[in-house]
């Protein structure tokens, strides 16, 4: 009764307070974690993290990477292939060592500042769709959204180093070499798959019931198999929806498989942003710790955040799109992280890697960066 209880008021202050600030144009995730840290043991203390929470959680953060994947498309990432790949990791060179030199600074040191300054060097591709849906035209968003997705891909093998050094696999040279293999191989079978033997897209997609159930077969015994390697369930989740997502690659005359491949994404996306999202943020909430915030720190890693992207990425946006204004503007879209930020956060702490004064630090400038990135890209477009 209790769990039922913690669920119910959890869920729905997260959808009433994620929906107003939708309304004013902020991303509603903000609202999510407000809700969780508002009724969490360190303001209402109303629900408390539970086991049940915790798995939801963890189902929640597990589709959200196999979505991360679904919508993946490779063929962004050809049209500007050398300036999107330039740009994303140009963008993560950048904003790792402003934000280590920084919190080195002010005393930030080791394994901890390693860690934060690689959780603040990725953007969330989802913050950055949002950001330039309505403002921008086709070639700066396809510069930025295939930026993030190169963002995202590192960020993916980064959680999945993360969470298989914080479940004992210690070695991780190991880790690495195992997580590239696994990438490497699923990427190549992914590509035989769009090119050579597309009867099984054709076969997946007979009916809308038979490709959702085998997409989450495939989902799941991807985890699993990660999981026997020794590395992040979540990475499997990912790597699933990415070869599930180049579906859409091969040529269909009938589109048969590109049309179930996305009402699957659609109502994939649906269940996420009703149920699956607002729960694994609102329960993210419940973990920060208010009196343990250090403004310090808030400042600092804020600033890195904001200046590492837009000086890594700027010049070769402006290089790439012509265009200074537009180019800047492409920079400060950059800025915005999301949910494998706070995902790969929660992973460190769980680890041990961060303290509870830094996870709930972090979580604040990611949820920052959230609300700042498309307000400052509008005025920037716009100037």
């Amino acid at each position: 009764m209790k769990f039922l209880m913690d669920l119910v008021v959890l869920f729905l202050l997260a959808k009433v307070i994620g929906f107003m600030l939708k309304i004013k144009g902020l991303h509603p995730i903000v609202g999510h974690v407000i809700a969780g840290l508002v009724l969490g043991p360190y303001v209402l203390k109303v629900v408390y993290p539970s086991i049940e929470l915790e798995t939801i959680a963890s189902v929640s953060l597990l589709l959200l990477l196999f979505y991360t994947g679904l919508t993946t498309n490779f063929r962004e990432l050809r049209r500007r292939g050398k300036a999107i790949v330039t740009m994303g990791l140009s963008g993560v060179v950048a904003t790792f060592a402003i934000t280590y030199a920084l919190l080195y600074i002010i005393g930030v040191k080791g394994l901890p500042a390693v860690f934060i300054a690689v959780a603040l060097s990725n953007t969330a591709t989802e913050t950055v769709a949002a950001a330039v849906a309505y403002a921008g035209g086709r070639d700066i968003r396809t510069l930025i959204v295939g930026a993030s997705f190169v963002d995202d891909v590192i960020a993916a093998f980064v959680i999945s180093v993360v969470a298989s050094l914080a479940i004992g696999k210690t070695d991780i040279v190991h880790v690495s070499i195992a997580t590239v293999a696994f990438m490497f191989a699923v990427f190549i079978l992914s590509h035989l798959l769009a090119t050579k033997f597309t009867i099984v897209y054709r076969a997946m997609s007979r009916d809308y019931f038979t490709f959702a159930s085998f997409s989450l077969i495939i989902a799941f015994s991807f985890a699993l198999i990660a999981y026997m390697l020794g590395l992040s369930v979540l990475i499997g989740a990912y790597l699933a929806g990415l070869l599930i997502g180049r579906g859409r690659e091969f040529h269909d005359p009938l589109i048969k498989t590109k049309v179930v491949l996305s009402e699957f994404i659609e109502d994939l996306s649906s269940f996420l942003e009703v149920l699956f999202i607002p729960m694994f943020f609102a329960y993210i909430g419940l973990l920060i710790s208010v009196n343990q915030i250090s403004i310090q720190l808030f400042a600092t890693a804020l600033i890195a955040a904001i200046l590492g992207k837009i000086i890594g990425c700027t010049p070769i946006a402006i290089s790439s799109l012509k265009d200074k204004r537009k180019g800047f503007a492409a920079g400060v879209a950059m800025t915005g992280r999301g949910a494998l930020e706070t995902a790969l956060l929660k992973l460190g702490l769980d680890s041990g890697i961060i303290n509870v004064s830094q996870y709930s630090t972090i979580i604040l400038v990611a949820l920052a960066t959230a609300v700042l990135a498309p307000l400052l890209y509008s005025i920037v477009y716009r100037e």
